[in-house]
């Protein structure tokens, strides 16, 4: 079975960090991995890694790296924003400080650290490894979305519906169950179903 890790022969431990509730990470869940949500409480600056991890997702909040904050009342703070940045680094290197005797490759199979692609964390990490509209993978909404990382690239669908530059049907996908998973309860961001599919089908 592609959730049991042949080192350990226990389901594949996966870590979704800034997350209460994990909609990037539904499919894994629903194949049977053990999936570790990280959320406020106890949050990730006060959280370590444990057992063997197969793979970790980070979603650390865009508020401070967002385009729109240049009006917002309350002033951009990129020290702040890149603090959370660095507990979910922090997190993915001490999953891999300790390798195996003669190993030459990382403990963990995959990682990827996602953002909005319009957004300054780029100024930071560089240019992502892995772009997309959000209305690709069937979400009613055309937000462009970025990871950095170590993954496999997901498939992109042949066909979709495409809305036009800044077009949003639904909102936060209210209504909507195929898509009405929210990261941390409270739907402030939701990753669209179809692509949490398409990002686990090649890194299993």
């Amino acid at each position: 079975m592609n959730n049991i890790d042949e080192r350990t022969g226990k389901p594949k431990i996966i870590y979704h960090l800034f997350a209460d509730m994990g909609t990037d990470t539904i499919e894994y869940r629903n194949k049977g991995y053990d999936v570790r949500c990280v959320g406020k409480n106890p949050g990730v600056e006060n959280s370590h890694p444990d057992g063997l991890v197969y793979g970790i997702i980070a979603n650390p909040p865009c508020t401070m790296f967002s385009i729109a904050r240049t009006t917002a009342k309350t002033p951009r703070d990129l020290r702040e924003g890149m603090q959370n940045v660095k507990e979910a680094l922090r997190f993915i290197w001490e999953c891999q400080y300790d390798l195996f005797e003669n190993q030459r490759k990382s403990n963990l199979a995959f990682w990827a650290i996602e953002n909005p692609a319009t957004g300054l964390l780029k100024s930071f990490l560089g240019n992502p490894t892995f772009t997309y509209c959000q209305s690709e993978y069937g979400a009613n909404f055309t937000k462009k979305t970025a990871l950095w990382g170590l993954f496999n690239l997901p498939i992109r669908p042949i066909l979709f519906n495409q809305f036009p530059p800044g077009h949003s049907l639904g909102g936060h996908y209210k209504g909507n169950e195929d898509l009405a998973f929210t990261r941390d309860g409270g739907g402030k961001a939701v990753c669209p179903y179809n692509f949490a599919k398409a990002f686990f089908e090649t890194n299993q």
